[in-house]
């Protein structure tokens, strides 16, 4: 089980930290060692949670209000936050998803990490415990840990995927367009031809946009030859493919996916195309016999 926890964190801090109170097992001269080691578990909890649902997403989220004295989120908004990002209840109902549902399950992961509060408390029945006791509610509380951590991510990944459906191809391939300086540098002028999506997946929804991962090819044109030589035949076009990757967030709405979005900036992967050792002479020369074998055909 202690593996399996580890592969869940993803801070070197939070590993540390889940070391460190399994550390605290081990020492057995410590009447605490086993108050020490559930103590450290509850706050391993409390960063994970707060990696996964900051303090400013979760407050800069439509669907966030105060309920605390001091402002901040609560553990239920936290989960919330983790699970759906800043999609509001309302819009997860438009999209065909039960957000009643969704806010039952949210409940009860609440209720599992406040059940490693428990084990912190210090009383005659908790204090100086023997090694076989130690085991039995040390695995408790790491089997409590792993519920908690692993139904965020379900449900987290069950949503993403719901969502992923939401997709089809055509949306994305109608806006891959961009200015391709990797290209520009291959020939005097260049074309699009089509674009082709080999994968694409949501991989975050933060509190106003869903990150959709896409890769693919772009088939270029490549074009040679001045406008002279092209009137007269003598220009060559290559047809080039080359690959891409780029994330494209869309706003937060209930037509996902919806007209507003922003293509993070990308430029296609032309390394093959220069071979192992790039020569710009090398280059042109095969250009040029490309050119002089058209010709001659």
């Amino acid at each position: 089980m202690k593996e399996q926890i580890k592969k869940i964190l993803s801070s070197e801090f939070e590993i540390e930290l889940f070391e460190s109170a399994i550390h605290n097992l081990d020492d057995k001269e410590n009447k605490l060692r086993y108050n020490n080691f559930a103590y450290s578990i509850r706050e391993l909890s409390r960063h994970f949670l707060h990696r996964l649902a900051p303090e400013d997403s979760v407050t800069a989220c439509e669907w966030f209000e105060i309920i605390t004295d001091n402002r901040k989120p609560t553990k239920t908004q936290r989960i919330k936050y983790a699970i759906q990002g800043g999609i509001n209840d309302e819009i997860l109902n438009e999209l065909g998803h039960d957000s009643e549902e969704l806010n039952d399950e949210i409940k009860s992961i609440k209720k599992t990490i406040d059940s490693l509060s428990k084990y912190t408390h210090i009383n005659p029945e908790s204090f100086n415990l023997n090694n076989d006791e130690i085991t039995e509610m040390s695995n408790k509380v790491l089997s409590e840990f792993k519920i908690f951590a692993e139904r965020i991510e379900s449900y987290r990944d069950d949503l993403r995927h719901f969502l992923d459906g939401k997709i089809e191809e055509h949306m994305i391939d109608g806006v891959i367009s961009s200015y391709y300086k990797n290209v520009d540098i291959l020939a005097p002028h260049h074309s699009i031809e089509y674009s082709e999506i080999s994968e694409y997946h949501i991989i975050d929804i933060n509190q106003s946009s869903i990150v959709v991962e896409v890769s693919g090819v772009i088939h270029f044109i490549l074009e040679y030859g001045s406008k002279k030589e092209r009137r007269e035949g003598d220009g060559l076009d290559l047809h080039e493919t080359f690959p891409f990757e780029t994330k494209i967030f869309y706003e937060i709405n209930a037509d996902f996916p919806s007209g507003k979005y922003e293509i993070e900036e990308f430029d296609v992967d032309t390394e093959e195309w220069y071979g192992e050792e790039f020569d710009e002479e090398e280059v042109d020369k095969m250009i040029d016999e490309e050119i002089e074998k058209k010709n001659n055909s």
